[in-house]
């Protein structure tokens, strides 16, 4: 099974560099290059290896960052994980400015893991801050008056030193500790994604600690992406801190974010999630109400759509929870809408109980209504419904 993990890292770090890539345009890729890659391709890792080795040493190849990455993913895959290590940071030390330097940190993330680093985990997740700038030295403040000299005195007569006893071989002094080997290149910053990814892997053992680092990157309104992205993390963790701040990000969070947390809670379980979800749809804009009637349909909450296509005044609005009703199986919810609802409505009502296959339903209307363009409608769905019961019907009418 190919690793498709580590290539939808490498997409996804790619894509969001593809503003610089555009700008400047790629080197051609060598045969040996294309040879390596192709190994990759069919999952052959160790054979990839020298190949990279060699594309990654020798002066003529263009592409020696990109070499690095796939010879540290082979390596990886090969269970070299020490020698992974030491390619990532080849990397990152003589390429800092690399489009694959990103994706290097993702794999070294993956490394950390297997390895059971959590501190070299926390070190990407919570990278240290920059030193502060050393204080300026205040210059000598200048004299302020006339120098008085001082009075000149002959040197103080000390008696002698008594001798110094015999010098005793000092005891060797151990040497000092070998200074712990570097996961990243001092150059390297890890980037939001690096970032995001390490706090996902913490999570587990840290929930108390990344939890709220995670919360403050979902609410941070000039990045939304990463935004985005601690959100999915928050999602997948079964903490009930993580879940509960999700739905604190559905509330109180940016725009595309809240849209972001409502997508995910969807997929929660429990009745306060249903209700939470009409907090924000009472309080939210468009796009959010939007996205709050496709979770609850997700939910299948039928008795939710139900209050808000009773409710909701926008027409696109209404009628998105009455084929969202239909979808869920509501049919009794919309039997009881339609004999209420303006021909408007009632349009959107019969496309609802065409997705449920309510035959009942559209029968019941098409014996009942008088409106000649909701009859025509009403019997159009019947005929596609084509079940037994709704095929006799049609015989009945002709």
């Amino acid at each position: 099974m190919r690793n498709w993990g580590v290539l939808g890292i490498v997409a996804i770090s790619l894509i969001a560099g593809s503003e610089a890539v555009a700008a400047a345009p790629l080197p051609a890729e060598s045969a040996r290059m294309t040879r390596a890659k192709d190994l990759i391709s069919d999952d052959q890792w160790a054979a990839a290896i020298p190949v990279l080795r060699a594309a990654s040493t020798d002066p003529k190849e263009q592409n020696k960052d990109e070499a690095l990455f796939w010879l540290a993913h082979s390596q990886n895959q090969s269970g070299y994980l020490a020698e992974a290590v030491d390619s990532i940071r080849r990397l990152q030390r003589e390429y800092p400015k690399s489009r694959w330097s990103q994706p290097a940190g993702s794999l070294m993330i993956e490394l950390a893991q297997k390895l059971g680093r959590r501190d070299v985990l926390w070190k990407a997740a919570v990278p240290p801050s920059p030193p502060a700038p050393p204080p300026a030295i205040p210059a000598p403040a200048p004299p302020s008056g006339p120098r008085t000299p001082r009075a000149r005195t002959g040197p103080a007569v000390l008696p002698p030193p008594p001798p110094a006893p015999p010098a005793a071989t000092p005891p060797a002094e151990p040497a000092p500790p070998a200074p712990p080997v570097a996961w990243f290149a001092e150059s390297y910053a890890p980037g939001e994604d690096v970032r995001i990814q390490a706090l996902g892997r913490l999570i587990k053992t840290d929930a108390q600690k990344v939890i709220p680092i995670l919360r403050n990157i979902a609410l941070e309104p000039d990045n939304p992406g990463a935004a985005r992205r601690a959100v999915f993390v928050l999602a997948q963790s079964r903490n009930p801190d993580a879940q509960s701040t999700v739905v604190d990000v559905a509330k109180t969070g940016p725009e595309p974010v809240q849209v972001a947390a409502i997508r995910v809670l969807g997929q929660f379980g429990g009745p306060e999630v249903s209700t939470a979800l009409l907090e924000v749809y009472s309080t939210g804009k468009m796009p959010v109400k939007r996205q709050v009637v496709v979770s609850l349909g997700e939910r299948a909450d039928t008795s939710s759509l139900f209050r808000i296509a009773k409710s909701e005044n926008d027409d696109l609005l209404r009628d998105t929870a009455i084929v969202t009703l239909g979808k869920v199986g509501g049919r009794e919810q919309l039997r009881l809408l339609f004999v209420r609802a303006s021909k408007e409505t009632r349009l959107a009502v019969i496309r609802g109980l065409f997705l449920a296959r309510d035959d009942d339903g559209l029968i019941s209307i098409a014996g009942q209504e008088k409106d000649p363009e909701l009859r025509s409608e009403v019997l159009n769905r019947i005929r596609l419904i084509g079940t037994p019961k709704a095929k006799e019907y049609l015989e009945s009418v002709k």
